[in-house]
């Protein structure tokens, strides 16, 4: 792997929660699962499913066959299922904790993630993650897409400039959200997107595992 940049100039670090933070795939795929069966769709296999992790309900539920009439009830079972059980079926990825205390002792931490903030807040609270962040931020009906919820959570932080900013996620929309926003961009490749999907998307800065976040951000 080429040499890392060193970005001494940041003051903020905003990160996706759901392959970046924490490895909740299999809580995820189980409530895609459950969502579909309530409203008598039939599900994908569970590989199918994992590689739609990501995306918000209202766009991915669809796509997998939930009509317009049933897509309120799919998410509504979605999101019960999930808060009572499929949040306690994730993981933090090996090295994560540590990395998040090492940037929250100097720099300011916040997250932007398609989860709601009541289901980001309680995930990361069962994971023992929640304090090290000033602001966990999710989606909502004022903020309802990935970029307008980052620049929320920097107007948060206390007002960081994007150009002070890191946007670090592993999917194509938290790159996207970071250009559209104005920060710098890191693709991690230890979450559910591909090498090619956060290349194309313009990452600034690929990483293969959470310890090069801070040599990247503190050297």
């Amino acid at each position: 792997m080429s040499r890392l940049p060193r970005w001494s100039d940041v003051s903020a670090v905003v990160l996706d929660v759901d392959g970046t933070v924490l490895d909740s795939a299999d809580g995820i795929v189980a409530g895609f699962r459950h969502a579909l069966v309530a409203v008598g769709v039939s599900p994908p296999t569970d590989e199918g499913l994992r590689s739609d992790v990501g995306p918000q309900l209202v766009t991915l539920l669809p796509a997998l066959g939930v009509p317009p009439e049933r897509l309120a009830a799919a998410v509504a079972a979605y999101r019960s299922f999930y808060l009572h059980e499929g949040l306690h079926q994730a993981r933090p990825y090996e090295g994560v904790s540590a990395v998040l205390d090492r940037l929250a002792a100097e720099l300011r931490l916040g997250t932007a993630t398609a989860k709601r903030t009541d289901v980001a807040v309680a995930i990361l609270e069962a994971h023992g993650l929640a304090g090290r962040f000033e602001v966990v931020n999710g989606l909502a009906d004022d903020h309802p897409t990935k970029a307008a919820t980052l620049a929320q959570t920097l107007d948060l932080l206390g007002g960081i400039d994007p150009a002070h900013a890191v946007m670090v996620g592993d999917r194509h929309s938290d790159v996207v959200a970071g250009r559209e926003v104005g920060t710098r961009t890191v693709g991690v490749l230890w979450g559910y997107g591909s090498r090619s999907e956060l290349e194309d998307a313009g990452a600034d800065v690929l990483l293969e595992h959470p310890s090069e976040l801070v040599d990247l951000l503190l050297g």
